[in-house]
């Protein structure tokens, strides 16, 4: 276990950060500026690992919300221990195997029979040495396992303990188990997707998990920094529905307002317009309008002879007559080239974009130029593309362990000897890659 002390570099660089752009791994640092911050610089780039180098993640959690925060903090330099059962997180054979390819980069595994009752002593020493336990059953589920907040923090009262839930400890709905689309459903965001006249529609990536897990992390990174100054652990909760609600906030506040369901609209942004995907004469693309500035720029470049319709002369006008004013854009743009739209919008800085599917991401050149995917080999999916985080060092991921790929290795660093390690294994408490 460790302080945190050495991000004292991190913060000095974000105190200088108007001298430098640098995201790690992928772009260039402009040095000036105080010597100070050039001392900073130089401490940040030895800390080729990243800032948590030194703290130890126990990592219960299976699926996506846990996986994906412990994934984002190995990319900080964590070392993440993957706990699975015999069976195996249930997510491994998910989506061609690449979502656990992705979310379980860079971590240790070891296969552990939780309800089998020597397994207690090999959680013990793992707790004793670990600075933070993620975990994501269904609450009341790892006190019965022996692996809860007070049975662990017991063994290490300075732990960092974080629970993932569909809903929560409390309340009606504690016991449900949480899926992302069920937050969905439950959050107001799918009824707020779709199109007006068509049922409610789930939001295509799994958005609330991922977002969970970027919360846990937050939460992490703030527990730690507290524990630093005060010796202390802590439990956190965070539940898929408090993040749901988090990003439907805006929405629940207008109602609030109004006592108006906010509609479905479509690519559409129900405050502005236009701002929407249109149809194009080569395929699809979005523009975004969303001042009077933008508008009369948007007129210009696509010579719409629009600007004093009474129709669209402010934002309300146009929001109100988006229909026809959709139809009236959209047949300008079937005279003109996607490319040439593009273009012309761009040079007048209205914001603009062509849709892309996942075989034109990959093709982009701007993403290809910034390295933004690299192609990682898997034992499992072979050679696949993986995005590079936008935190961390940017460094080349290692891929998701095999079940049991680490288990003896880690139970040496835990203190075990070989003649344990086999007996353990004869024992079916753990399962070792052999």
């Amino acid at each position: 276990m460790r302080s945190l002390a050495n991000m004292g570099a991190i913060f000095e660089l974000t105190r200088w950060s108007r001298f430098c752009y640098l995201v790690p791994g992928r772009a260039s640092v402009r040095r000036r500026g105080s010597n100070r911050f050039r001392e900073a610089l130089d401490n940040f780039e030895d800390m080729h690992v990243g800032s948590l180098q030194d703290i130890t993640v126990l990592d219960f959690s299976h699926a996506l919300s846990g996986p994906f925060a412990t994934m984002l903090m190995s990319e900080l330099g964590a070392r993440i221990l993957k706990v699975e059962s015999p069976g195996g997180d249930h997510f491994r054979p998910a989506n061609g195997g690449a979502t656990f390819a992705v979310v379980n980069r860079n971590k240790h595994g070891l296969c552990v029979d939780l309800k089998h009752p020597l397994s207690g002593d090999v959680i013990a020493r793992l707790a004793r040495a670990a600075d933070v336990v993620v975990e994501n059953f269904t609450p009341g589920t790892a006190d019965r396992l022996g692996i809860g907040y007070a049975q662990l923090s017991a063994l290490n009262p300075s732990l960092v303990y974080c629970s993932i839930s569909g809903f929560g400890s409390t309340g009606p709905y504690r016991e449900f188990r949480g899926y992302d689309a069920v937050a969905q459903a439950m959050s107001g965001i799918m009824a707020s997707t779709g199109e007006p006249e068509r049922p409610p529609v789930r939001v295509g990536p799994s958005m609330i998990d991922m977002g969970t897990g970027m919360y846990v992390v937050i939460a992490m990174l703030d527990a730690l920094r507290t524990r630093d100054a005060t010796g202390l652990g802590a439990h956190l909760e965070l539940n898929l529905l408090d993040s749901a609600l988090s990003w439907m906030s805006q929405g629940i506040a207008r109602y609030s307002q109004t006592g108006q369901v906010p509609a479905r609209t479509g690519s559409a942004l129900g405050t502005f317009s236009p701002y929407q995907v249109f149809t194009g004469r080569d395929g699809l693309m979005f523009i975004g309008v969303s001042t009077e500035a933008f508008w009369g720029k948007l007129c210009t470049a696509l010579d719409l002879d629009v600007i004093d319709d009474p129709r669209f002369c402010n934002m309300q006008a146009r929001v109100s007559n988006r229909d026809a004013l959709t139809a009236l854009i959209e047949s300008r743009l079937h005279v003109l080239s996607n490319d040439d739209v593009l273009r012309r919008l761009r040079d007048a800085g209205v914001p603009c974009a062509p849709v892309l599917d996942v075989a034109g991401v990959v093709e982009d050149t701007h993403v290809q130029a910034t390295g933004a995917l690299e192609s990682v080999h898997d034992p499992v999916c072979g050679d696949i593309l993986q995005a590079k985080m936008p935190i961390g060092a940017g460094v080349t991921p290692t891929p998701a362990p095999q079940l049991g790929e680490h288990t003896r290795q880690v139970l040496l660093d835990s203190g075990f000897d070989s003649t344990e390690i086999a007996a353990l294994i004869d024992a079916r408490v753990v399962i070792a890659d052999a």
